[in-house]
Order: C-alpha cells, then sequence, then structure tokens
C-alpha cells in the first residue's frame, strides 16, 4: 500500500470512529436480558388479578443504541389460572414499549381484539397439582417478539389477560378481588355431595366478610372432593380459624364444615418475563 492510500485509509478509520453512536449497551456486548416482574401487592396495584393495566420503573435506564430484535426467552407464573377453558389456554401480553406487529385471524371479535399486536404465550398451568408453586409456561428458547429502535426506556407498561380480556388470576367478578387475588386454601372435613363448578359464589358462617356471595371457587371440584381453593369476590378472611361452615345454598358444598387447620392463604399472583434484546449487525 502506498503512501496515498495510507492515507485515504486513515481519513475512513477516523471517519467512521468520528460518527460511532455513543451508547454503551452494545459496546462490549450484542445482546442484553431484561425481567419484567409484575406482582399484585393487595392495595392500590392489582393489575393481574383486576387485568389491569401495569407500570414497572427499570432499576436504570434501557439505552438501546442500534436496531435490534427482541426475544421471548422465559415466561413463568406463581398461582395463575389452569388452562380449563379455551380463552384460559393461553396469556395475551401487550407491552406498550414493544412495536409488537402482529396479526390476528380468528371468526371471534373478542378473540381478535385480545390477540391483536400481543404476545401470546401457551399456559402450561394444567393441573391443581402445580399451585402455590411456579409454573413455567414457555420451554423454547428464544421467540421473536419484534424489533425495537434506538431508544432509552425507564419504564416498561402493558397488560397481561386470557384470550377473552378477563384475568389470568382470578375468575371472581372484574374488581371485586377485596384481598389483592390472593388464592386460598382450605380442606373440608367431608367431601362435597355433587360436582361443584368453578366460580360457584358462596360464604363462611365466621371469621370472613358476612354474606353468602363474598367468595368464589377457584377450581372446580368433583363429588367426594375435599381440596376447596377460593378467591375474594369482594369479601376478606379476617380470621381463619372461626371460617366455619360454607353458605351456598343449592350448591354441593353448602353447610360442609371446614378444617380451619388447613387454611392457607397463597401469596399474590405473579409473572416473570425474561426477554432477551440482540443487536443487528
Amino acid at each position: 500500500m502506498d503512501f496515498g492510500q495510507q492515507r485515504l485509509q486513515q481519513q475512513q478509520n477516523a471517519r467512521d470512529m468520528m460518527y460511532q453512536n455513543p451508547g454503551y449497551q452494545f459496546e462490549r456486548r450484542d445482546k442484553k436480558t431484561l425481567i419484567l416482574d409484575i406482582a399484585d401487592d393487595g392495595s392500590s396495584f392489582n393489575p393481574l388479578s383486576k387485568a389491569e393495566d401495569f407500570s414497572a420503573d427499570l432499576f436504570e435506564p434501557l439505552i438501546i443504541d442500534k436496531l435490534s430484535d427482541i426475544y421471548l426467552d422465559s415466561f413463568m407464573t406463581h398461582n395463575s389460572q389452569i388452562c380449563h377453558s379455551g380463552d384460559k389456554m393461553a396469556f395475551s401480553l401487550g407491552i406498550n414499549e414493544f412495536n409488537i406487529n402482529s396479526n390476528s385471524a380468528s371468526n371471534s371479535s373478542t378473540a381478535r381484539q385480545h390477540t391483536y399486536n400481543k404476545i401470546i404465550i401457551p399456559n402450561d398451568h394444567a393441573s391443581i397439582d402445580n399451585v402455590h408453586s411456579c409454573v413455567v409456561h414457555k420451554g423454547k428458547k428464544l421467540n421473536y417478539v419484534c424489533s425495537i429502535n434506538p431508544c432509552r426506556l425507564s419504564k416498561i407498561t402493558g397488560k397481561i389477560t386470557d384470550l377473552n380480556g378477563s384475568s389470568m388470576y382470578n375468575d371472581s367478578t372484574p374488581g371485586n378481588a377485596a384481598d389483592g387475588g390472593i388464592l386460598h386454601y382450605v380442606q373440608l372435613t367431608t367431601g362435597v355431595t355433587k360436582h361443584v363448578n368453578k366460580g360457584v359464589k358462596f360464604g363462611w358462617s365466621g371469621g370472613a366478610t358476612a354474606g353468602a356471595t363474598k367468595f368464589s371457587v377457584a377450581f372446580a371440584m368433583e363429588e367426594g372432593a375435599t381440596d376447596l381453593y377460593f378467591y375474594s369476590n369482594g369479601g376478606t378472611v379476617t380470621d381463619s380459624s372461626l371460617l366455619g361452615n360454607v353458605s351456598a345454598s343449592g350448591s354441593g358444598i353448602h353447610s360442609l364444615t371446614s378444617d380451619v387447620s388447613t387454611y392457607r392463604a397463597g401469596d399474590f399472583p405473579r409473572f416473570i418475563a425474561e426477554f432477551v434484546i440482540i443487536a443487528r449487525e
């Protein structure tokens, strides 16, 4: 290479350095991880049990300085609904900061509405044996979500529902989860006298808010079953040692007695989604 060519190469190198983006996120590494952790708190923030918008601040701003692709790497929940109906077969997750561009074709206008421009995640919670534990819903790694232009993010906002726009964490009437969507459990001293559908409303003879419809059966119960899981439907458990008898006229749990020593109140509903952001070459 002669002197003239060397000089031209040096000038080009100088220009390349001058116009480099000053951001730092992908200077040394071309992949970043974003953890989205959302949980109800039982007071003013209950987006999961009420199917409302959530907002979460980032620990530090996420600066994306190159056109990048976003992938969903893992998704796990605590005390979500089991897959007992078509609407509960998947989660519909929308994130406002992501340019999700997914179309939706369905014979149901409601389904189209709640799957358009959303991330659809299969609901692998298939058994009540997984209640009060972590359920991993996505075993396949790196599912493409969308691309994202250079930007600076300080918070993540969005909404997660079932395929009908209802809560994936509570079957009570929207807004009626008075305790933040906690899943309660108690064992009955005798089995139910006939099949009990999920969503059956009932009350307790003591130890809880008075009223025959203040609680809701969380999971269907076969005849003879003794495990009663339930949600708040406007009521709260004030003293589990005084729960006493079930009041649900006409149902298979009416007048049955609880074994209060088995009572358990679960943690608040929660999900964690892990995203990987990979810069394009």
